[in-house]
């Protein structure tokens, strides 16, 4: 089998995992889910989950999970929204609050990780509290909230074209330079990536600045899309990162067939359907949660594994043909 055609072939199965869960909630809400407006919607909402999952694949990959990821996002889309309200400044001075101050506070937690020398979860759970108590002094009232030429950014073509761009900025990053190749060695084994001498203790860093730029887009186009902001409480900006670690889980699981870019989007896409799958069909948000996490362990279980049914299923019949040739 060529190239090409194994391209092709994995291509396929990558298309595939999103079309069957769209042809399976298709069907279970008789049509309700689906409709191309809503999948539209569900691709625009894909964009700012993606960027986040992104800012936290290296760290993630790394061993590091920054949990206070949610709150950078929220408090940085906060402090743009609330010079809107309190100085009127325009679409520009916006874009770089929020994206400068997603840029600052993302390396603020890389500067406590480094400096505390504690775990990166330990770290990253002081510092969400910390920028939760900000967002709500931050906040104007329980809904942040933005509108006219502010959301700009929000509507097509631009949050396509600022996608794009960050989409190919983390594909060189990632794949094309000594920073990409020290985050995969980190990522093999720290221990044996530190006697090959690599540093990691400004790979680390490296990985906390990258993941701050991509927050603070990502809190920009997150605001602009849906014109207003939540007020976070009791770790409620943790929300915003959970799925976004699924969708980095299920890239991970897609890598052997396509780019890990291109697999964490697939996972943002699929889990931005299941949940809009799982409204159309009326359930309650415990038993959304619950069946989430069922229908992504299935879809996990079945992408790590699929190589080995293929395998039992070719066995089989390799047996059968023995058998039949020896009688």
């Amino acid at each position: 089998m060529n190239t090409r055609t194994t391209n092709l072939i994995n291509a396929g199965k990558v298309i595939l995992l999103p079309v069957f869960v769209y042809v399976l909630f298709f069907l279970c809400s008789r049509g309700n889910f689906g409709k191309p407006a809503s999948m539209i919607m569900n691709f625009k909402q894909t964009l700012a989950p993606t960027l986040i999952s992104y800012a936290m694949c290296c760290n993630m990959l790394c061993g590091r999970m920054d949990l206070s990821a949610g709150a950078v996002v929220m408090l940085s889309a906060m402090l743009g929204a609330k010079m809107v309200y309190l100085y009127g400044i325009g679409l520009f001075p916006f874009v770089l609050v929020v994206v400068g101050a997603g840029l600052v506070l993302g390396t603020i937690s890389g500067m406590m990780y480094l400096l505390l020398k504690v775990p990166a979860i330990v770290t990253a759970l002081g510092v969400c509290m910390i920028y939760e108590t900000l967002s709500n002094l931050a906040s104007i009232s329980w809904v942040t909230a933005i509108n006219g030429e502010i959301t700009t950014l929000g509507r097509f073509p631009y949050c396509l074209i600022i996608f794009a761009i960050m989409f190919i900025l983390f594909a060189i990053l990632f794949n094309d330079t000594k920073f990409g190749y020290h985050v995969r060695a980190c990522a093999s084994s720290q221990q044996i990536a530190k006697n090959a001498g690599v540093d990691t203790v400004k790979t680390a860093f490296i990985c906390y600045v990258v993941s701050a730029l991509f927050l603070g887009v990502a809190a920009l186009l997150k605001i602009s899309i849906q014109g207003s902001i939540d007020t976070p409480m009791y770790m409620s900006s943790t929300n915003i990162i959970f799925n976004c670690m699924l969708g980095i889980y299920v890239g991970l699981a897609l890598e052997q067939y396509c780019n890990l870019l291109i697999g964490i989007f697939v996972g943002n896409f699929i889990m931005n359907m299941l949940t809009t799958g799982l409204l159309s069909l009326g359930l309650s948000a415990s038993l959304q949660d619950t069946v989430s996490g069922i229908f992504l362990m299935i879809i996990m279980i079945f992408t790590y594994n699929n190589q080995r049914v293929i395998d039992f299923i070719n066995n089989r019949k390799m047996k059968k043909e023995l058998i039949k040739a020896n009688m």
